[in-house]
């Protein structure tokens, strides 16, 4: 779960012919950044925890 896979997701998907597939790529970028953001929201939430 990272940024940079959502990124290469999102370019592969502007990169592709077919609209399935770029569908595909998409839905996986959006979830890629939805684990980033909640594993972020998890830090910042322990960091505030502790402090």
């Amino acid at each position: 779960m990272s940024l940079s896979s959502a990124k290469n997701y999102a370019l592969r998907a502007a990169r592709s012919q077919d609209h399935k597939e770029a569908a595909e790529l998409l839905s996986k970028a959006i979830l890629e950044l939805a684990a980033s953001i909640e594993a972020t929201d998890a830090k910042i939430k322990k960091l505030n925890k502790s402090g």
